[in-house]
């Protein structure tokens, strides 16, 4: 049976919370329409996208803070979480009086409910996002549905509105693999040493030195003719001369006006247009090559069953290494193998094989 005065409180005044959302929303359309085709970069309609959700949230949320106070009256027995934005953002579940209930939690805002009650968690999130099927990895929360696509929450954050607005699920993945493969993609483009590797590539394309990579020099001079952009800078006190293809007309300026101005080498260079468009063509293929090669880590992976250690391959697949566990329990049992591991490398022990030997979890194995 539902909580009959959340869903009356908030049935009387959904209407005008609707008609108030969407008479801002509206007022703003025209204004954000202009702006996205100032954009350097095409007609970017995720990014409208979001940023009319986020527009729309933040009205929501001024409303019922104001109107509604008893959404924001949480209690009962928390069951569980389901991260939207890692480490940020929530959307949670409460049991109180027989009843389960939805929650959204950011970390900078005050928790209000979602949903109204429900007589377990999985009606909760059949009720919100329609399928209660779910994978939790790396931080992200990913749903399942029955065609085979997912999609996650970080992207589809409609939920929030759900006691005002249908749901509609807008951005998918075709397949849980494809998600995951798209959070460790994200993840490596954040480590330097992928970066520096397509950076020296990039750099040897051009004819470029690459031992500058990181380093800081003093600019003399720079200077263009029909061969390109010619620069003369010094590095430890040593005179050099480069040429780059081409070169945003800042800095063209900025030296005019500042000799021997001091500045970073990797930023000078990927001013440059080509230089830029190069780098990037060299990380993807870095990126996709570290993530089919590399020896990923041991993950815990959380579904309807429970949490369980598994082992990524670079397809987005898992081998499913251990029996399943609460959640606390597989983040314990994961630190302990981490640890193991470590202490046999320091040892020159440890192998590790896609396919390796029985792993062992608290007396009990899984192949």
């Amino acid at each position: 049976m539902r909580n009959d005065s959340i869903e009356r409180s908030v049935n009387d005044s959904m209407l005008t919370i609707a008609d108030y959302i969407l008479k801002m929303i509206e007022q703003t359309k025209r204004q954000q329409e202009l702006d996205i085709k100032r954009l350097a970069v095409g007609d970017d309609r995720s990014l409208l996208n979001e940023e009319r959700a986020e527009a729309e949230y933040e009205l929501y949320y001024a409303f019922i803070k104001e109107r509604q106070p008893d959404l924001f009256e949480v209690k009962g027995d928390f069951v569980e979480s389901f991260p939207v934005e890692k480490d940020k953002s929530f959307l949670q579940i409460f049991h109180k009086n027989g009843q389960f209930y939805g929650v959204y939690k950011h970390e900078s805002k005050e928790a209000h409910k979602v949903t109204h009650g429900f007589q377990s968690k999985e009606e909760v999130l059949r009720s919100i996002l329609g399928t209660s099927e779910f994978e939790k990895f790396r931080g992200q929360s990913f749903f399942l549905l029955k065609d085979g696509k997912a999609f996650s929450l970080q992207d589809n954050k409609q939920f929030r509105l759900n006691l005002v607005k249908p749901y509609k699920t807008r951005s998918f993945y075709e397949s849980i693999e494809q998600a995951r493969s798209f959070v460790v993609k994200e993840e490596l483009k954040t480590d330097p040493k992928l970066r520096i590797q397509s950076l020296r590539r990039t750099l040897e394309e051009h004819y470029i030195p690459s031992d500058l990579i990181g380093k800081t020099v003093t600019l003399n001079s720079i200077s263009k003719d029909d061969e390109g952009i010619r620069i003369s800078f010094e590095e430890d006190e040593k005179e050099r001369n480069i040429r780059l293809p081409d070169l945003a007309e800042k800095w063209m300026e900025r030296v005019r006006d500042n000799p021997r101005m001091k500045v970073a080498f990797d930023e000078l260079i990927m001013d440059s247009r080509s230089i830029g468009e190069g780098f990037l063509a060299f990380y993807g293929i870095e990126i996709n090559k570290e993530l089919q090669t590399r020896q990923h880590d041991f993950e815990m992976i959380s579904n309807a069953e429970g949490s369980y250690i598994g082992k990524l391959s670079g397809d987005g697949r898992v081998k499913k290494l251990s029996p399943y566990f609460s959640e606390e329990e597989a983040k314990k049992q994961l630190e302990n193998l981490t640890n193991y591991i470590q202490l046999e490398k320091l040892n020159e022990r440890y192998i590790d094989k896609e396919s390796g030997p029985t792993i062992e979890f608290m007396g009990r194995s899984e192949k």
